[in-house]
């Protein structure tokens, strides 16, 4: 009678084929375990690199299994014993992780012989019960043909024996025979998954010390389980064990907390943005602000519980923290207490924070949006929009909660169906709602500010900048403040101390009021940089002008007297080639400049930071000094690497710098002269170097050429114009606030001068 035979490759397919990574593989055994109502489980690694020698024991303290147990669930494959009753453990209720019934074949992925030992609990199987010790060899199995042989083999023993009196109960599986060696950069990756499995405590529990505010809720529902569930740890010894953790140094550079809660059974979603300790101290009127929206989905959900921190700047981390601050950044998911991958890791962008980074339209998930938004322009809150590592945090997520939500087959990841689009969509609007609630602080901050100097001001007499220009309102009171100063002095040395204070007092509420005038001249320092190098560069474009005036009168007059007497003589020819080549010249000139000052102007310019091609932001400049370049018969060499990136960063603000780097290379090259500008990544830092033959630079007083009309020039060069001496010091000034340094470096064989940026 004919029947269906079940090969053993089986196996491999749904196991080392079908989970895609070790650590998915790794955390699937540690679910069993987790399904067994224990509440420690340790993994442990030993020489990972040596695949023969290697093994990983992982072991619980769980109900254990009887040999009846074993066979019916383990080693049944696609096993029903998950889906019968309500789904949940004998003990504490835990909803089981598993259901599929192939995830303890993970084991296959992982290595090629595996063995168990199981004692199970006397409470929940009974006094009599046994203890199983089975022995799996995958290659001698997968050597068979069919299943059906594998039980007149070796390949799989199982064996009973009978519990000793005060045995702990629990589960013991050794996998041995690695399937490969594990490379020191494997090793450092499964490292770093392995310890994200659970989510991080100071998102469970953020402490008082970091945030004292009160929050959406104190302890998100991470399982769907048993109030008395006293939870699950995982321990990592061995090869496996963890470096140090930075997890409080993270926290401490958190500025604004973002929580998301759709699991009240109300159809609403409520959001809530709270400042940081670390924020309201820099920000003492940072508030926290609550929105509610409609569910849009209340029958269907996903209903889940989110926490993300976010932090502004650098943070200042060390070199080691920085790296692990970086893997660790990113919103990640958790089912049950368990991370999903690839969900927040590096290069995963599921909410679409760094392409939207890049896109005009920054706002759109929050179009619609049935909320009290805060007041403030999109343009304006645009510019506080951070990238993905900015943010770090969990989505909580449990089988009761969130049902729609399937499982990829390989165990990574949801299918992107609409319950998936809908959860994207409602933490994404979190992350927006908190970007404009941060605007609108800041704006507040600043007009605060303002009001709190110009009382201050109004009170001990000083002149308010409403009654004259912000210029001569800041000359006015450093001028009046210096006097003030000199005075304190004298009376200091005539030893009229009280005199003294006064003067000193008078002369702070000066520069204040000056400080005042400048920052509302300078409210946004990216758009004043950018206006002041448009600035020069329009100066350069004047000289250019003028320089093809000369050019334009002797066109003019030319087809003057053409249009006049109607005649054309034999070299009338060369005059319309002139003519021809001149106006050319003239309309290649304004098409260069007005690219430029387009590009850098713009709203796209100057809106969407994101890592830009260093190659093709340099390759422009060289565009703006073309024409000066040729006429000097200088070369101009390109060899940044193609793919080298810049920081997130304005598209203006780098165009600004190589511009202004290039100007100055060309005058400083002079005629016959090169200019070459290469780069490459060293470690974290991305270094580039800008050289140039012709005058060199004392390095020794180098700096002196960042400060303010340093390097001013008398001379008039037609297309670059006269040096105003303030391009160097605006170009660092624009790379500080990223955290980069630029300085004159040690040139390269047969270069004068180098200028190096250092973007760290």
């Amino acid at each position: 009678m004919a029947g269906f035979t079940v090969d053993t490759h089986l196996f491999r397919e749904l196991g080392e084929l079908l989970v895609g990574r070790d650590s998915t593989a790794l955390v699937e055994l540690i679910k069993n375990a987790y399904d067994a109502d224990a509440t420690q489980v340790t993994v442990h690694g030993e020489n990972l690199s040596d695949p023969e020698n290697g093994q990983i024991v992982i072991s619980d303290n769980g109900t254990g299994m009887t040999p009846q147990q074993f066979e019916r669930g383990f080693l049944r494959i696609a096993s029903r014993i998950k889906e019968e009753g309500d789904r949940r453990s004998g003990g504490f209720k835990r909803r089981y992780t598993g259901a599929k019934g192939v995830g303890r074949l993970a084991a296959h992925k992982l290595a090629k012989l595996m063995t168990v030992c199981s004692i199970p609990d006397p409470a929940v199987a009974g006094a009599r019960s046994k203890a199983v010790t089975a022995g799996i060899d995958w290659d001698a199995i997968e050597a068979l043909e069919t299943l059906r042989d594998v039980e007149k083999s070796d390949a799989l023993t199982v064996d009973s024996e009978a519990r000793n009196e005060g045995d702990e109960s629990g589960t013991i599986m050794e996998l041995k025979r690695l399937r490969r060696r594990w490379t020191e950069a494997e090793r450092g990756r499964l490292f770093w998954e392995v310890q994200t499995f659970q989510p991080a405590s100071v998102l469970v529990e953020p402490p008082k010390s970091a945030v004292d505010q009160e929050l959406l809720f104190d302890r998100p529902r991470l399982a769907d389980a048993d109030g008395d569930d006293p939870g699950f740890h995982i321990q990592l010894t061995g090869d496996l064990e963890t470096g140090e953790e930075y997890w409080q140094t993270l926290l401490e550079a958190a500025y604004w907390v973002i929580e998301i809660d759709s699991s009240r059974g109300d159809g609403q979603v409520h959001y809530r943005i709270t400042p940081t300790c670390r924020c309201q101290r820099d920000n003492p009127s940072a508030e926290a602000r609550t929105y509610v929206m409609p569910h849009p989905d209340p029958e269907v959900g996903p209903f889940f519980q989110t926490r993300i921190m976010v932090r502004e700047g650098s943070g200042n981390f060390g070199k080691s923290q920085r790296g692990w601050v970086g893997r660790n950044s990113g919103v990640r998911i958790y089912m049950e207490g368990f991370r999903v991958l690839p969900y927040g890791e590096v290069g995963d962008d599921w909410l679409m924070i760094n392409a939207d980074v890049k896109r005009t339209s920054t706002f759109h998930y929050l179009e619609g949006v049935d909320a009290d938004l805060d007041s403030v322009e999109d343009k304006e809150a645009a510019t506080l929009f951070l990238r993905n590592d900015a943010y770090f945090g969990a989505v909580f997520l449990t089988q009761d909660g969130a049902p729609s939500l399937r499982m990829l087959v390989n165990r990574e990841g949801f299918i992107p169906d609409a319950v998936y689009d809908t959860l994207v969509r409602l933490v994404r609007i979190g992350i927006d709602l908190s970007v404009r609630h941060r605007a609108v602080t800041y704006r507040e901050r600043r007009e605060l500010r303002r009001q709190r100097r110009q009382a201050k001001a109004a009170q001990q007499g000083v002149i308010p900048p409403s009654r004259m220009t912000m210029k001569r309102a800041v000359e006015e009171s450093v001028k009046k403040a210096s006097t003030l100063a000199a005075e304190a002095k004298d009376q200091a040395d005539a030893w009229q101390f009280d005199k003294a204070q006064q003067l000193i007092e008078a002369a702070a509420a000066e520069f204040s009021n000056a400080s005042e005038s400048t920052e509302r001249l300078l409210t946004e320092p990216t758009q004043m940089r950018i206006v002041a190098s448009v600035g020069l560069q329009m100066v350069s474009f004047v000289h250019e002008i003028n320089s093809l005036l000369g050019m334009a009168n002797t066109l003019d007059s030319s087809l003057g007297r053409l249009r006049k007497t109607g005649k054309f003589y034999p070299s009338s020819g060369t005059v319309f080639s002139r003519i021809h080549t001149n106006i050319g010249r003239l309309k290649r000139a304004v098409e260069k400049q007005a690219s430029y000052l387009t590009d850098i102007t713009s709203v796209d310019g100057q809106r969407r930071r994101s890592r830009q091609k260093l190659h093709e932001s340099f390759a422009s400049g060289v565009q703006l000094v073309e024409d000066s370049a040729k006429r000097r018969k200088m070369e101009t060499i390109n060899d940044l690497p193609k793919e080298l990136r810049s920081p997130p960063m304005f598209r203006a603000e780098i165009a600004l710098v190589f511009s202004n780097l290039l100007t100055n290379a060309v005058k400083a090259a002079g005629n016959d002269g090169r200019i070459r500008a290469w780069g490459e990544e060293s470690g974290d830092d991305v270094i580039v170097r800008v050289e140039n033959t012709g005058v060199a630079v004392d390095l020794a007083d180098a700096d002196k050429w960042f400060r303010p009309f340093q390097s001013t020039t008398a001379q008039v060069e037609p297309a670059l114009g006269q040096g105003m001496g303030m391009g160097l010091p605006i170009t660092r000034d624009m790379l500080e606030e990223y955290g980069a340094e630029i300085r004159f470096a040690c040139p390269s064989p047969d270069y004068a001068t180098a200028v190096e940026i250092v973007f760290h």
